[in-house]
């Protein structure tokens, strides 16, 4: 299972690029938006801390304050 990270600009409708941090794993990205790992099977808009959380846990550079986030898994 991936699982990635979608970024929007906020005044657009279409991603920007698409982060995969797979690495962090299941359970904490299920974690941040407070969902047991079975039940991750959706997409789940972050909030600020949730990024900056993402951010902590994988190294990437994000932008809240110019964009929206996703979280996702697929299967893959």
């Amino acid at each position: 299972m991936k699982i990635f990270v979608t970024e929007f600009r906020k005044d657009s409708d279409v991603p920007e690029r698409q982060v995969d941090v797979t690495r962090i794993g299941l359970q904490s990205a299920a974690g941040l938006v407070g969902i047991p790992a079975d039940r991750f099977a959706d997409v789940y808009p972050l909030n600020d801390e949730q990024v900056g959380a993402v951010q902590k846990l994988t190294g990437e550079v994000f932008d809240p304050g110019g964009y929206e986030y996703f979280i996702a898994a697929e299967e893959g």
